[in-house]
């Protein structure tokens, strides 16, 4: 009996072990994939972006038609009444007249009824014609290029405003037929100073990231910023071409202050954007495809730049 229970210790011994082993393994895969996550989020902000508008389908929508005022249920109950004939069951359930005043009340109903339901379809046809006004509206002062109607889009733009890897906040310069939008970016710090493994024996190991690997994906970063943000502005609005400037808190070299310093411009062209697959792109490769300002090493990183002037 003692050799028993000391073969069921050690058993249990050997199973706790197992089991500590795998929950170390578990781990240490989560604390890695959450790593590459995070990297992997950092460079695709670009990838996915909102469903177009058509803007020109949208300000050509026909008006909304008025109802028509309609008499369905009451015309139903009057062709009741017009064919009730008496029978023995009318005069064993009350009498013909009880049975006619009925048939009469019920027309009275329905002509009710058919006016609730016309003017609910009036009130549905209002609140139909007050949207058809403002959606038509706001696509023809777009397709002019007012400055007004492109501000009011912009405001309601939810896919820039809800996402945190956009930066701190994001400014714009509207004017007639352009926009010219003013992302302050997070700073190189949102990158991970490590890299992170898993060792064959299971555990996570962290090890410093080289500064110019660092860089490189900061600078992906700002330029999937920059990506994500023009090609929103594409999808939202019926422009051409827009321009984004992105903002960084840099270090100022003559002061010895850090403030917010433009190191990435870009003019979004509609044309250059449909070309690219951005499921596929390097973000700062894909700059190569349009006229744009940066200063970048490996090394040191961004520097200051003066962004492109709107045409």
């Amino acid at each position: 009996m003692a050799a028993a229970s000391r073969a069921a210790a050690r058993d249990a011994e050997r199973r706790e072990k197992a089991a500590r082993k795998e929950r170390l393994l578990a781990e240490s895969a989560a604390a890695v994939e959450d790593w590459q996550r995070h990297i992997d989020g950092l460079v695709s902000v670009h990838a996915t972006l909102s469903k177009g508008l058509d803007w020109r389908r949208i300000g050509a929508e026909p008006q909304p038609d008025a109802p028509e005022k309609t008499a369905v249920h009451e015309e139903k109950a009057k062709l009741r009444l017009a064919n009730f004939r008496p029978s023995l069951f009318d005069f064993l359930g009350g009498g013909t007249s009880a049975r006619r005043a009925k048939m009469e009340a019920a027309v009275a109903a329905g002509a009710s009824l058919d006016l609730r339901e016309f003017q609910q379809r009036q009130s549905d046809y209002t609140a139909a014609m007050c949207e058809w006004d403002d959606d038509t509206g706001l696509a023809r002062r777009l397709l002019r290029g007012e400055a007004a109607a492109i501000r009011e889009v912009i405001a309601e733009m939810q896919a820039l405003s809800e996402n945190d890897l956009i930066g701190e906040e994001i400014g714009f310069s509207i004017g007639e037929s352009f926009v010219h939008a003013q992302p302050k970016v997070h700073s190189d710090e949102i990158v991970p100073r490590f890299r992170r493994t898993q060792s064959a024996g299971g555990k996570v190991k962290e090890t410093p990231l080289p500064v110019g690997q660092l860089n490189s994906l900061y600078q992906d970063y700002v330029a999937s910023v920059a990506l994500k943000t023009g090609g929103e502005l594409l999808q939202l609005l019926p422009l051409d071409e827009v321009y984004v400037t992105c903002f960084s808190n840099l270090l100022d070299l003559t002061t010895g202050h850090k403030g917010w310093s433009p190191i990435l411009s870009v003019h979004f062209t509609r044309s250059g954007f449909e070309l690219l697959n951005l499921a596929a792109i390097d973000p700062s490769d894909a700059l190569r495809n349009f006229r744009h300002s940066m200063n970048f090493s490996k090394q040191k990183g961004f520097s200051k730049v003066e962004p492109i002037e709107v045409v």
